[in-house]
This record gives C-alpha cells, structure tokens and sequence, in this order.
C-alpha cells in the first residue's frame, strides 16, 4: 500500500491556509457540483471537500465521503454530526475496494489522493462501475516540485502520470486545469 498522509496530521487539512489557498466551495462549483448532485469524495479525511460539498448539493443531494483510515473516519463522522448534516454518507474503504453504488454518483472527487496509491489505474477502472452516464472523475494533485507543504516530489505523479493512468482504466480526458502553483487538475470521462 502507498503511502498514507498522517492521521495525526489531520488539523493541518482543515486549516484557514488551506481554505485561502484552495477555496473548497468554488473549486467544487467549477467542476459543476450544483444543487441536487450526487458526489463521492474519495480520501476525504476530515472533510476539507466533504463539508462545503454537502453545502452545494443541499438536502436533495448526497455525498458519500470514503476513507481508508479510521482515524480519518472517526474526524469525518464527528464533523457531520457537530454540524448536522444527514445527507453525506460515511464509508470506509481501502484501495481495491470501491463501496460505492453502481451508477450512483455524478462526480468523484480525488483530491491529493490519487499519490498514495499503488494500483492506480485499477482503482480508476473500478470507480468506472459507479459513474452515472453523465459522470466525471476529478483529480487534483501535486505539481512535481519542491513545495512548503504536501508530500515529499517522489511520491507526486506528473501530469503524464495521470495521463497514461486515465488511458489505462479507459477514460478521456476532458479538461486538463492549474489551480493553484502547486496544484493541478483532470477531468476524466469513460470512452
């Protein structure tokens, strides 16, 4: 298995920095999450997407927010009910599982997470199950260069990475996307 971010790390997801620098709830309307939506946020930690997404689909929509670390979980779970939130579904995953139903969802969203895997295109070949036929995957990753924060360059993927593993599991790419100097983005269709 990949290397995991640190659970004892996790504030760090959730912090003011991270928001100025990201803008969760825009980004996720870029993409085009609306009202309604059905999204899968996968590796979602403590919720950094997870939340402003629940915000943008309201009650009518759903988010299933999947992570493999419980610790992760227990902060997802403890963040919903503070807030009180009954449309996001908590699931824990692993790599070669994908929990989610079939056709279910509009977008998956995996952000920062894709890094961490080891059987990358077979994980995006099993999500091709629960896309609707209007379905997208995003990924968002880590440019492949030395930044203050994020996972040591080694372990980033380039763009051509994504690229071969998207044509792999038998996606197109629709939109190719810098959003920030550190951080760039997919959107991915089946063929």
């Amino acid at each position: 298995m990949g290397k995991k971010f640190d659970p004892r790390k996790k504030d760090l997801l959730i912090a003011p920095e991270r928001e100025e620098q990201l803008h969760p709830r825009e980004l996720l309307r870029s993409f085009g999450l609306r009202t309604g939506d059905t999204i899968a946020d996968i590796g979602c930690g403590p919720g950094f997407f997870t939340i402003p997404a629940a915000e943008i689909v309201g009650p009518s929509g759903k988010v299933y927010a999947a992570d493999v670390q419980s610790e992760m979980i227990a902060a997802i779970m403890m963040r919903v009910a503070d807030l009180d939130i009954h449309h996001v579904e908590i699931l824990k995953t692993s790599e070669t599982d994908v929990a989610l139903p079939d056709r279910g969802v509009q977008m998956v969203w995996l952000a920062f997470v894709l890094h961490e895997m080891d059987q990358r295109a077979v994980y995006l070949f099993r999500l091709r199950r629960t896309l609707r036929p209007d379905g997208r995957i995003v990924i968002l990753e880590w440019e492949k260069k030395p930044t203050e924060v994020g996972p040591p360059v080694n372990e980033r993927l380039t763009p051509e990475d994504i690229l071969s593993d998207a044509k792999a599991a038998g996606y197109k790419v629709v939109e190719q996307r810098q959003i920030s100097p550190d951080h760039y983005a997919f959107v991915l269709t089946p063929m």
